[in-house]
């Protein structure tokens, strides 16, 4: 608090109206509905000071009546709302399984959404035309303006353009993309674009099996191979967005040879036709493990696997590497891939398994665009004085 010299300076009756503002739209973001009432108990503001915020956001356009407070004795409170249209999210996700778009209020519940399946691998000039239809089809009757809103790819991305990297053996996209630029008119902002892995990587801290951890790795297991890192509880990104790309590090192969990760499947005859994409079915069956062939590659996808994550112990000490993804669930892993890590680390490294499936990246992506839209309208109101 600032000195004077007659004693400490009181805020000023706009900074405590703004935050008494906040704080009211902050607990209406954590709970749909309340009471004057409710609201000054859970802020421990006064009901007079309260009740004088209700007024004020309500006249600005921001909350609006929902209805008496039944069953109570004493006069009946009302409740209070956001408005629809203050503003709402977008999130979205392109990869294997297509193009899909999500509108959400700002509590996170869908408003709208768009599909679009996609041919695989893709190229720039199939996937623009998707991305951009699916968001304007999920666009359309959004009750207010796009506060914030994000992307999950499945490929590498320049996190200082937004741009996807194209790097060899790319199993989703064959070219590069650019979609700030495609979605922004759409939109109305540059949406925020990251990889599908450190998107999960992301949820699985925010409610997976990484909850508490603050340095950790993320492998992902899907028809593309894929790693993130977080340190400090934020994603380390790399000079150029590009960190955490296992597929391309050197490990243990067939018959003890050093190849790329990437390569081991290549060699066992694991891709799809066509396609540097893994085939997942046929890597399960492998898994499996039903005939001798298939136990010893399985093996060898094994000591693959437990050399990364080896190498990632060595040079990040992680709290733990988190193991995720389409095939990550296989009991054979849970099995065998822990005991075969201990067998060459040289610094201990924890494997977890992850608990989120295959939507961890969208719901990542999710909460990152719910929780920016819901800054976005606090910061709003503060610098609007509404």
């Amino acid at each position: 608090m600032v000195q004077s010299e007659s004693g400490p300076r009181r805020p000023s009756l706009s900074v405590v109206r703004e935050l008494t503002d906040r704080h009211v739209v902050d607990q209406l973001l954590t709970t749909p509905e309340l009471t004057r009432a409710e609201l000054a108990a859970r802020t421990a503001i006064s009901k007079p000071t309260i009740s004088e915020s209700v007024r004020r956001l309500t006249e600005a356009g921001v909350l609006a009546e929902a209805g008496q407070q039944l069953g109570r004795r004493g006069p009946a409170g009302t409740f209070y709302r956001l408005r629809s249209d203050v503003g709402v999210a977008v999130v979205g996700s392109a990869g294997p399984d297509g193009v899909l778009i999500e509108l959400l209020d700002l509590h996170g519940d869908h408003l709208g959404r768009s599909h679009h399946s996609v041919v695989v691998p893709a190229t720039r000039s199939t996937l623009e035309p998707l991305l951009a239809e699916a968001t304007a089809e999920a666009l359309v009757g959004a009750p207010g303006p796009v506060l914030a809103a994000t992307l999950s790819v499945a490929g590498p991305v320049d996190r200082a353009t937004g741009r996807l990297v194209r790097l060899p053996d790319s199993p989703f996209l064959v070219d590069a993309l650019d979609p700030v630029p495609l979605l922004t008119p759409l939109l109305g902002l540059s949406p925020v674009v990251n990889n599908d892995v450190d998107w999960a990587a992301l949820a699985e801290r925010s409610v997976g099996s990484m909850q508490g951890l603050d340095d950790f790795a993320y492998v992902f297991l899907g028809p593309g191979l894929g790693g993130a890192v977080v340190s400090g509880g934020a994603v380390l990104l790399g000079g150029r967005g590009l960190a955490g790309e296992i597929a391309h590090v050197r490990t243990i192969g067939a018959g003890g040879q050093a190849r790329r990760l990437v390569e081991v499947f290549a060699d066992l005859g694991l891709r799809r036709p066509g396609s540097a994409a893994l085939d997942v079915e046929r890597l399960q069956l492998v898994l499996d493990g039903t005939t001798g062939e298939d136990r010893a590659s399985r093996q060898v996808i094994i000591t693959a696997l437990a050399g990364v994550i080896a190498s990632i112990g060595a040079v990040l000490n992680p709290q733990a590497v988190v193991v995720g993804g389409p095939w990550a669930d296989h009991p054979a892993l849970a099995e065998r891939l822990p005991d075969a890590v201990d067998e060459l680390a040289a610094v201990s490294t924890e494997v977890r398994f992850a608990d989120l499936g295959a939507d961890a990246p969208h719901l990542g992506a999710r909460q990152a665009a719910v929780a920016a839209a819901q800054e976005a309208l606090t910061s709003r109101l503060i610098s609007t004085g509404a």
